[in-house]
């Protein structure tokens, strides 16, 4: 899969994802190894401490989060993830599977989880056809 020659229609269903949908403060397109494929807004500063909206942040906490929740799911006889929500004082961040990748957002407290959660799970279904694509 060359996820390289899908990096602007990944970025543009992350776009439309954020004119949608008010309080993503930021949508990152995840690899299971943690690394950011895409992002929206695409913050990249170099220093992922300093900043904890940046993509390459987002996707190592989110991956690492996905990995043991589908290691417990599958230890609990649950089956597949659906999706991972974990809501803090601040805000809430959603993992979403995405075919081989995961959709991972930073939602604002005051934003709307049903909307976000409807739109969230239609994104991830374009970002599995899009990295689906020959």
């Amino acid at each position: 899969m060359a996820r390289e020659n899908h990096s602007g229609a990944l970025q543009e269903a992350l776009r439309r994802l954020d004119l949608v949908v008010e309080g993503v403060k930021t949508s990152v397109v995840v690899s299971d190894e943690g690394f950011a494929i895409a992002a929206y807004p695409g913050r990249d500063d170099g220093n992922p401490s300093a900043d904890p909206l940046n993509a390459a942040q987002v996707a190592a906490v989110s991956a690492t989060l996905a990995a043991l929740a589908e290691r417990s799911l599958d230890r609990l006889a649950q089956g597949d993830m659906g999706r991972l929500l974990l809501e803090g004082e601040a805000g809430t961040l959603l993992s979403c599977p995405a075919g081989d990748v995961t959709l991972a957002l930073l939602v604002e407290k005051e934003a709307s989880m049903a909307h976000v959660l409807f739109a969230a799970q239609k994104t991830a279904a374009e970002i599995n056809a899009i990295l689906a694509r020959a």
